[in-house]
């Protein structure tokens, strides 16, 4: 029997659902079968070779054993597809990572401006005080001088 790679989902000729299509060694597909004989697998459903008995391929699987196989696909699946929404929650991500490190550098550069202009104001406001000292003190020695001029 082929591996539980080969498996795939088809309709019965009826209709009706008849499961996963099962593949042979022969790369054909496996009928369903039911066992005849008389034994402890009298009854029992398995997917066989259709070539058989005529070649001795010998190839079959049982059905509870393909069901198995389809609950390990689906986890498979289910596995996979909670992957790929990781990465792409991972691609969006990144990406927003990328946006705020933009934004962040913006934003220093803003600050290193505001720091320059915050320098240059804190200078101007300091020879404006020093101004204002120059100012006051010639002030008080004009009136120093008048009063003395006026003195004598």
């Amino acid at each position: 029997m082929a591996s539980s790679n080969s498996t795939e989902y088809g309709t019965h000729s009826h209709g009706r659902c008849a499961g996963p299509r099962m593949y042979c060694y022969h790369n054909e597909v496996a009928p369903l079968r039911v066992v005849k004989h008389n034994g402890p697998n009298q009854g029992k459903q398995f997917y066989g070779c259709p070539h058989w008995p005529h070649k001795t391929c010998g190839s079959f699987k049982w059905t509870h054993e393909v069901q198995k196989v389809d609950d390990l696909q689906y986890m498979v699946l289910k596995k996979d597809t909670a992957l790929i929404e990781l990465e792409h929650e991972k691609k969006t991500l990144k990406k927003e990572v990328e946006e705020l490190k933009a934004k962040n550098e913006k934003l220093e550069d803003m600050v290193a401006e505001l720091s320059i202009e915050n320098t240059e104001t804190r200078l101007f406001m300091k020879a404006t005080m020093a101004d204002k000292k120059l100012a006051v003190a010639l002030i008080i020695s004009w009136v120093f001088f008048a009063f003395v001029f006026f003195l004598t």
